[in-house]
């Protein structure tokens, strides 16, 4: 009676996990990216309502499309201070960079918002090592457009985005790097969300996502931020990427939810003003004295 049991019982866990095995690198590819198109993929950022910055274009070598991006240069006539990229979150597109973007801007910093391949309106199918190098290309992009090696860089990545920041980071070491509702490895996040199941249904050696071990890496200030109301990235995914930095200041905004962290007055304000101060920027934007 007792191995009736035990085999019934492997019989329902094998039935359970192999299938996950089986179809984990479909599912990685389908559920783990979930790239998100705007129904018009060259929508003007005016078309949202930011008309200082345009639709412009990354050239890419293994695509004839390129990456699409917004560019927010500071006005004509004002030199900017500094240069800021923003790197959106899993299933979203640079439509989601746009309120702290304006507010970089309107600080006196350029504004570079890309699309990764497969998201928003670039060409192509999302894949780790296919997104860390489309983030990478527009970090070295927005160095070229800046006209100036000795302006600050600075990055802020937003959940998935904070694995492409922080790659970009150890990579490039930018001034300074904001992470929005990070997470510490990519297992840990599946597990938290799917219990012991999570990392079996996904392949986590492709869907590689792994900020902590990258963000310690970088020498520049940092900062993070995460909302108190964020049912996606728990508090302790969070909370773990914090404890591998030390002494990183943590703004957390209690009644924000994953995305609403992104248009949050309180956190726009704030990585707005860090930014500034770390940049040496001026007050009345443009680029500060001491540069």
């Amino acid at each position: 009676m007792f191995r009736t049991r035990r085999s019934v019982m492997l019989l329902v866990i094998a039935a359970a996990v192999l299938p996950a095995c089986v179809l984990r690198g479909p599912m990685t590819q389908t559920f783990g990216f979930r790239p998100k198109a705007m129904r018009d993929g060259r929508t003007t950022p005016t078309e949202w309502g930011w008309a200082s910055a345009r639709l412009d274009t990354i050239a890419r070598r293994d695509s004839a499309g390129g990456l699409l991006a917004w560019w927010g240069p500071v006005g004509s006539g004002v030199a900017p201070c500094a240069g800021a990229l923003l790197l959106h979150g899993k299933g979203k597109n640079r439509a989601e960079m746009l309120a702290i973007g304006q507010a970089l801007q309107g600080a006196g910093i350029s504004v570079l918002i890309p699309d990764y391949r497969g998201y928003g309106g670039t060409e192509g199918t999302p894949t780790a090592a296919g997104v860390f190098d489309d983030a990478r290309l527009a970090y070295r992009s927005l160095r070229e457009r800046l006209n100036d090696s000795t302006l600050p860089m600075l990055v802020v990545g937003h959940s998935m985005g904070t694995a492409l920041a922080a790659r970009v980071t150890r990579d490039f070491q930018p001034t300074a790097t904001v992470y929005m509702s990070p997470f510490s490895r990519i297992s840990s996040l599946l597990r938290s969300q799917a219990g012991a199941l999570g990392p079996r249904m996904f392949d986590t050696t492709v869907f590689a996502f792994n900020p902590a071990e990258d963000a310690v890496a970088g020498i520049g200030r940092r900062m993070v931020l995460v909302g108190g109301r964020d049912l996606l990235i728990k508090g302790s995914e969070s909370d773990a990427f914090v404890a591998a930095l030390p002494a990183v200041p943590v703004i957390r905004v209690p009644r924000a939810t994953h995305e609403g962290l992104l248009t949050a007055p309180e956190a726009v304000s704030a990585v707005r003003d860090s930014l500034v101060t770390w940049a040496g920027c001026s007050t009345g934007g443009g680029r500060g004295l001491e540069h």
